[in-house]
């Protein structure tokens, strides 16, 4: 009986994604959108993005201006936060040409897969797919969920909800830049947010060779640097290439890459992998 069913669902799926008729209109609205992206998602075409998307695109233009109004009225010359780079694409410097892929639908839910081109850094191409769902009658699209080597984030949205998740606010131990404790979770103090933030709940964490600690890693908004939390220390990393990071001083320094969607830190002077995990 669940065979039955199993291959029924199977058969439904094909035949929808053969239905030339929906794949034109879905088309349509990836060309829509793809066709006059130029980078910036506070640029977007929202009127082709579904209701949750675009209100999270809404919150985050929001908090980018709130940052700017903040820093102004307190005469700061620190850069305000803010979300740099194509975040509908893998590759934050975006692409200079697409080619639709293979679509699958199902019911009011589509999938299409994307092949992104750059010849501006030498013909880098890569594939991502692009989720789509019926709102009143139309296709929006949903998300974009990266293949592609990316710094940081899985998806469109994870990445605006990233940028909007709060920092918090704990008063720091100016001893040793680590933050109180606060009602029984440890928060650790960060140079890039400048503030206290509850590493255990970053969402790229790294697991120590022999499995006994936790290495968490978060990211400037520019993608320019990033910085690893410990148990006992942190460092601030600078970019180096698209997914690398070193710190600045080689002795006791570390380097932070990621390849085949596998993130590794390991010591600068040996080369010597200390955390390492997968991307999920």
């Amino acid at each position: 009986m669940k065979l039955k069913i199993l291959l029924s669902l199977i058969v439904t799926t094909l035949l929808l994604s053969c239905n030339p008729f929906k794949n034109n209109e879905i088309n349509k609205v990836i060309n829509a959108f793809y066709d006059h992206h130029k980078g910036p998602f506070e640029e977007v075409n929202k009127n082709l993005l579904s209701a949750g998307l675009s209100a999270l695109v809404d919150k985050a233009i929001a908090e980018e201006v709130k940052s700017v109004e903040e820093l102004s009225a307190l005469k700061s010359t620190d850069k305000p936060n803010k979300i740099e780079g194509d975040i509908f694409t893998s590759l934050s410097e975006s692409f200079t040409s697409y080619e639709i892929g293979r679509t699958t639908i199902y019911d009011n839910k589509a999938t299409v897969q994307l092949e992104f081109t750059n010849s501006k850094i030498g013909s880098e191409s890569w594939k991502d797919d692009i989720e789509l769902i019926k709102e009143n009658g139309a296709w929006k699209i949903d998300n974009v969920r990266f293949k592609g080597e990316r710094s940081f984030g899985k998806s469109t949205k994870d990445v605006l909800s990233q940028f909007l998740t709060p920092i918090t606010a704990v008063k720091s131990d100016a001893d040793d830049q680590r933050c109180r404790l606060s009602a029984g979770n440890q928060y650790q103090w960060s140079n890039l947010k400048k503030g206290c933030i509850l590493v255990l709940e970053l969402p790229i964490k790294l697991r120590s060779m022999d499995r006994t600690s936790i290495a968490s890693v978060i990211f400037s908004d520019d993608q320019k640097k990033a910085e690893v939390f410990t148990q006992n220390t942190s460092w601030v990393l600078n970019k180096k290439s698209l997914t690398a990071y070193e710190s600045e001083f080689s002795d006791k320094g570390v380097f932070l890459e990621k390849r085949n969607n596998v993130w590794r830190l390991g010591a600068l002077k040996d080369g010597k992998t200390i955390y390492s995990g997968y991307v999920e």
